[in-house]
């Protein structure tokens, strides 16, 4: 049998590789192999090694708690999602989705009283305390707050576009049935014309929780509040001054109208509201809101445009522009007081107003003026405002060219659209008789497109673009509109009305105009005030200072016009309430409490005699004026609706001296 193997080759070879066994070769004394020893770690090595198990550790918590955190805050929203039948159907057919969190959004707060169900989570039988309007704008850092007294006499909705009576405009709640929050939702956007994002609705329990899981929220109350229990109407026992309210005093304040007005209401639940801005600010992180709205789940609820639960991203977006609201960026409007008149309809005591005085509180609540705060400033102080070398000089109406096209449902929009921009003066452009002025396709939005190659077409589309309401936008002309550009003689602009357009054209906003500066009207403040202040002098730590003006005809409430308190442990707080002819409020406080709340982000901080005088605006208004020194600061109050006068105001904090000089 043959073989493979070869002579010399293989297990059968031996040492002399002859093919024949050979003796095994000679070994030599065994030797055991050991491993080398690994060389030592120094002590910054095992610090190293240890720091990066560390890390990895804390990485692997984190991510274990953000998740937990993320899915803890995402129940925490669904349980405050629109539950309730009403509410559903609000925020599926009427509430306007929410296209992005980043961009401006409009909220309906309705305060209710729970008590009046009739049992469950009704709403049949509430009655609407409290409705306002609150506009949070991301992009301009802007929160507008606009307030209806729940006395103003309107046409109510119930169910579609014909109204179903006519009532308070808080008496949807009632009147609709369980359809209440559809129907006040629905009767604020007729009565405003405004879209409205968000439906939010909270009892008076849940109220008290918000202000208790805040551990109380400081306020400043203008004046001494007292109604005791069991006289039929709420009680209420509240002193002059800023103070930390607790839940039930805080209802109290905002739900009381007994000694004024339903408009002075509202007022005090705007100025509640900036407090518990503030409130939040300075005790809560984002991390924690959901804990607190998680406490509310069976007294709250939010409906939400388009359905579905308020996302993570809004709560942030909106959250982190309370945190970092820029100072005079909070906007209170209301329908100016003299505008209401008081009626007796049907037996009851009612309120009206103009529907162009609605049109114009609504038109600045829309379009709040972040110019207003440097404005009114400037005027006050007289410095001249600077002017920018680059400011791009507005198109006239006549040198701007448009062509309208229809990318809506309604027929002949187009041609009333271009009727309509004729009517303000605009150059319109026509296609051939041909040609039927429909859009490529049928858009919500309006777009508004310009062609880049001819100069100032931008500049003039972005004129345009306020004319067709918050739902346009601007953008470069593309392939298939240029065609019907072409044919038309290349005008500078191509608008595209979509569906969303109601065929009437928006009043471009306008800056806000300022008060104009007056004179102040004060008189002699000494006989008014020294006396009674040298009784109090030696109970506070600094200097106390009297005004040598005061608002003509104020005169020092007859109930705690002076009071001197303690608004924390180691703090005074000397509190002037004076009354004015009208029934009004106004203060001046004095406090060694330099840290407090309500002096965080003042408007404008002028040097001041080697002092500081701090300007506190909202809108064009002083809300307050301060005076700070080193050891105390001297607050002038303004009254609930801020009715003193910029220059009054101004001239009260400049006439302070010390009650010693």
């Amino acid at each position: 049998m043959r073989t493979t193997l070869k002579r010399g080759i293989g297990r059968v070879g031996g040492l002399n590789g002859n093919g024949h066994a050979g003796s095994p070769p000679r070994l030599g004394p065994i030797v055991r192999y050991r491993q080398p020893e690994p060389p030592g770690r120094s002590l910054a090595g095992l610090a190293l090694r240890g720091l990066g198990w560390f890390v990895l550790a804390v990485a692997v918590l984190a991510a274990g708690v953000g998740g937990g955190l993320y899915l803890y805050a995402h129940e925490t929203l669904k349980s405050v999602s629109a539950t309730n039948p009403s509410m559903v159907r609000a925020q599926t057919t009427e509430l306007n989705p929410i296209a992005d969190p980043s961009k401006p959004a409009i909220a309906l707060i309705a305060g209710y009283d729970h008590r009046a169900n009739t049992g469950g989570n009704s709403y049949a039988g509430s009655n609407s305390d409290t409705l306002m309007l609150v506009r949070a704008d991301p992009v301009n850092d802007t929160l507008s707050l606009l307030s209806f007294p729940r006395d103003l006499w309107v046409p109510i909705y119930c169910s579609g576009n014909v109204p179903s009576l006519t009532n308070r405009v808080n008496s949807a709640w009632a009147e609709c049935g369980a359809n209440g929050p559809a129907a006040v939702l629905d009767t604020m956007e007729h009565l405003t014309g405004l879209k409205i994002n968000y439906l939010i609705t909270l009892d008076f329990h849940a109220f008290k929780q918000i202000v208790n899981r805040l551990h109380g929220v400081y306020l400043n109350v203008d004046r001494r509040y007292y109604i005791p229990m069991h006289t039929g109407t709420s009680a209420i026992n509240l002193q002059p001054g800023y103070q930390k309210l607790d839940g039930g005093q805080a209802l109290s304040y905002v739900r009381f109208r007994h000694f004024d007005s339903d408009i002075y209401r509202t007022g005090r639940q705007q100025l509640f509201l900036d407090a518990l801005k503030s409130r939040l600010k300075q005790t809560l992180s984002l991390t924690e809101i959901p804990g607190l709205i998680g406490a509310l789940k069976h007294n709250l609820e939010i409906a939400r445009g388009g359905g579905g639960t308020v996302s993570l991203g809004e709560l942030q977006s909106y959250g982190k522009l309370l945190e970092h609201l820029p100072p005079g960026h909070l906007f209170r409007d209301q329908i100016p007081i003299g505008d209401f008149q008081s009626e007796t309809i049907g037996g009851a005591d009612v309120l009206t107003a103009p529907a162009s005085a609605i049109d114009a509180a609504v038109q600045q609540f829309e379009h709040p003026d972040v110019t207003e705060s440097q404005r009114l400033s400037n005027q006050l102080l007289g410095r001249k405002p600077k002017t920018s070398k680059t400011t791009t000089r507005r198109l006239k109406a006549k040198d701007i060219s448009v062509l309208v096209l229809n990318a809506g449902t309604a027929p002949g929009r187009a041609e009333n659209t271009s009727y309509l921009l004729t009517q303000k003066g605009y150059e319109t452009a026509q296609l051939p008789a041909t040609v039927a002025a429909n859009a490529p396709s049928v858009t919500a939005d309006t777009i508004v497109y310009y062609d880049p190659v001819q100069p100032q077409a931008k500049q003039a589309a972005e004129q345009l673009k306020p004319l067709f309401g918050a739902a346009a936008r601007v953008e470069p002309l593309t392939q298939s509109i240029a065609g019907y550009a072409h044919q038309a003689g290349n005008p500078l602009v191509v608008v595209a009305v979509g569906t969303r357009f109601t065929g009437t054209l928006v009043s471009p906003p306008t800056k806000a105009k300022l008060p104009p500066k007056q004179r102040p009207d004060v008189s002699p403040g000494l006989p008014v005030t020294l006396a009674p202040v040298k009784k109090v002098d030696r109970q506070v730590p600094f200097a106390v200072m009297v005004p040598h003006e005061v608002a003509a005809g104020a005169q020092l409430s007859s109930e705690e016009g002076v009071r001197v308190f303690k608004p924390l442990r180691n703090q005074r707080t000397l509190c002037l309430t004076y009354a004015m002819p009208n029934g009004t409020y106004w203060q001046i406080e004095e406090t060694s409490w330099n840290s407090a709340p309500i002096l965080a982000n003042p408007s404008e901080v002028i040097p001041y005699h080697g002092d500081q005088l701090a300007l506190y605006t909202t809108g064009g208004q002083l809300q307050m004026v301060v005076l700070r020194t080193k050891t105390a600061s001297y607050w002038v109050v303004n009254t609930i609706l801020n009715e003193l006068s910029n220059t009054t105001m101004l001239a009260i904090a400049k006439s302070l001296v010390p009650i010693h000089k």
